[in-house]
C-alpha cells in the first residue's frame, strides 16, 4: 500500500537496526521488519511527516519522534544512562538520523516495558510501549487499532509481501 517507498529506507533501517543491536547488546536482537513495520504504522513511509502541523513540537518524521523524545535522548541526567543523541528538531527530518533516534528510543521503551512488567517484554510490547499504548486497558479501542495496525504490518514483511 505505500507502492514501495517503504524500500528507499531499507538500508538506514538495516544499518541502523544492526549498530544498536551490537552497541546495546540485547537478550533478543530488534529486526530490521519490526522498525519497518513501526515504521509504516507511524509515518506511512513519510519522512516529512508532522502530526501536528500547527505544533512544531509535535511528533516528527518517518518514526514520529517527539520533541519530548528529542530532548530526553540528550539529556545526560534524564531517563538514558548511556549512548545518548543530540539533535535537533530540524535534523530529525533527515531519515538517517530520524532511524537512529527512533531505533535508540525504542531499545529505551523495550527496557522500560520489561520493568513495566517486571519480565523480559517482547519488541512488539516495546512498539506497544513507543506508542504509549503499552499500559492501555484490554478495552482501549485506539490501542486494539494501533497494534492490529502494526501486526498487519509485519505480518506482511515477515511473509515477504
Amino acid at each position: 500500500g505505500f507502492k514501495n517507498k517503504g524500500n528507499a529506507f531499507d538500508n538506514f533501517i538495516a544499518g541502523w537496526t544492526k549498530y544498536w543491536n551490537e552497541v546495546l547488546q540485547p537478550k533478543v536482537p530488534l529486526e530490521p521488519n519490526i522498525v519497518k513495520a513501526l515504521i509504516a504504522s507511524e509515518s506511512g513511509f513519510n519522512p516529512e511527516m508532522l502530526a501536528n502541523k500547527k505544533n512544531s513540537n509535535s511528533a516528527r518524521g518517518l518514526m514520529q519522534i517527539l520533541n519530548s523524545t528529542r530532548k530526553a535522548l540528550g539529556d545526560e541526567k534524564g531517563e538514558l544512562k548511556n549512548h545518548f543523541l543530540t539533535v535537533t528538531k530540524n535534523e530529525l527530518n533527515d531519515p538517517s538520523t530520524n532511524i537512529c533516534a527512533g531505533i535508540r528510543w525504542l531499545f529505551q521503551k523495550q527496557k522500560l516495558a520489561t520493568s513495566f512488567l517486571k519480565r523480559e517484554a517482547t519488541w512488539e510490547e516495546a512498539v506497544m510501549n513507543y506508542k504509549g499504548k503499552l499500559k492501555s486497558k484490554s478495552e482501549d479501542l485506539d490501542a486494539k487499532k494501533q497494534r492490529e495496525i502494526f501486526d498487519k504490518y509485519l505480518s506482511k514483511l515477515e511473509n515477504c509481501e
